[in-house]
Parts: C-alpha cells; structure tokens; sequence
C-alpha cells in the first residue's frame, strides 16, 4: 500500500523544527460546501468509537497549553490559492472533525510559511482535557468531500515555534513498527505505543529526529506483527527541515 502524505505534527522532543515565521497575510479560510447559506464546521463527538481505516493518523509539533486550541499549518508556497482537508482526530475515537479550507495567497509574501487554521469548535470542554498525543492531526491537499490527494503537511498546535516532530499511526495491532526516512541507509526508528488510556483511532508514536530540508520527504513506515507477516506503507511529507533558522 503506497500513500503520499505531507504531515501534521505534534511533539514534545529535544531538536528543534525550523523557525518558520507566522505569515498573518497568508490566510487560511473555512471553505466547506454552504448550508442554508452559511459555511458549517464539521464536528461530531460519539457515544460510541468510530473505527478508521487509516494507517496515518496525523504528524504534528506540539506544546501543551492551556484554553483552546491553537491550530496552525505549514503551507508550502505552490500550496497558496489550494483547498486543504484538516482531520482532528481524538486517540479514543470519540471526537473527529473534517473540515475543508482554502489558502488565501497574499500579494505581500514568498515561500514556505505558517499560517493560523480556524477551529471554531463547539465541544472546548473535550478538547481542552485531552493530554499529549490524544489528538491527531492530519491536513492533506484537496478538498475533504472530492478531489483530495494523498499529500499531507504539518500541523503545529498552541506553539508554531516548539521543538519536535511525532508520527501517530494506527499499527492494526502490529508488534513492532519502525520508519526509515528518505533513501538513506540510516538504522530506521523504532516507534512505541502511545501513552494514552485509550488506543483506539491510532495506537503508535514514532518520534522523528531532525528532518533535512526537503518540499517533498519519503518516509517509509514497517508494521511487524506476532506470526512475522510485514507490511510497508510510503508516505511522503512536505517538511519545514531547517528552513528559517
């Protein structure tokens, strides 16, 4: 299975990810189909977990923080004037928001930036009790109903400026998983269990070191399981690496 993804990220590591500037000219609207003339944001919050078939929850930067939360993007620059698709995703599976947006591109601005993406969430009381790693975000280009691709990019939450990257994938009960970034013949990393109550959305952390300064970076993630069956999936993630520092 080959899927090309550009990340969200959320972290708490030692290195740190590039010092992008937060550019307030390159907006980031609510573009979702019009409902009785108003532009909805789409959220649920179950009684019962839904169950995905993704393998790649979210990649996302992360400082913990108090109120609500504080999303923003990494917008590559041919990204500009492009819908996006951002899922917010709870570890248990309860919440889920899947919203589509359109990167407004201003006349004043070049090259790669980060950019605020509005949650205007009706369930804050949720959101602002969950600990570290118990959401995952993934924004992917295109729009969420029709026409999305397989590219992700990253997702920063409450501090565009904090250190660190993190892979959340939903392993599907596999024993061991491990990723290998680019073609480089490096050891690949070793990924863990997220250390959260409940693994149901996704179930695996992958800490990813210092990433290079890449539009486009392959990381290829292998999932072990208990009888020796192995499985690969590609995914390709539009990297800040060390840009603007």
């Amino acid at each position: 299975m080959r899927v090309t993804i550009a990340f969200l990220m959320l972290a708490i590591l030692a290195s740190p990810v590039a010092a992008q500037s937060v550019d307030a000219g390159n907006i980031i609207v609510l573009a979702n189909e019009a409902v009785n003339g108003a532009v909805p944001f789409n959220e649920e919050l179950l009684e019962a977990a839904r169950i995905s078939g993704a393998v790649f929850a979210g990649a996302q930067v992360h400082q913990p923080d108090s109120g609500l939360l504080n999303l923003k993007a990494y917008v590559p620059e041919n990204w500009r004037g492009e819908e996006i698709c951002v899922r917010v995703l709870s570890a248990d599976g309860l919440y889920e928001a899947v919203n589509t947006y359109r990167i407004v591109p201003a006349d004043t601005t070049s090259g790669p930036t980060i950019a605020d993406v509005p949650f205007q969430t009706q369930h804050p009381a949720k959101l602002s009790q969950v600990s570290k790693d118990s959401l995952a975000v993934r924004i992917s280009l295109g729009a969420c109903s029709s026409g999305q691709t397989d590219i992700i990019t990253v997702a920063f939450l409450n501090d565009p400026a904090a250190a660190g990257i993190e892979l959340l994938i939903n392993s599907f009960r596999a024993s061991r998983v491990f990723v290998y970034i680019g073609d480089d013949a490096k050891p690949p990393i070793a990924c863990t269990p997220v250390d959260v109550p409940a693994r149901t959305a996704y179930d695996t952390l992958c800490v990813l070191p210092d990433l290079p300064a890449e539009d486009l970076l392959q990381l290829t993630v292998f999932r072990v399981r208990d009888n020796g069956s192995s499985s690969s999936d590609v995914i390709t993630l539009a990297s800040p690496g060390e840009r603007g520092q």
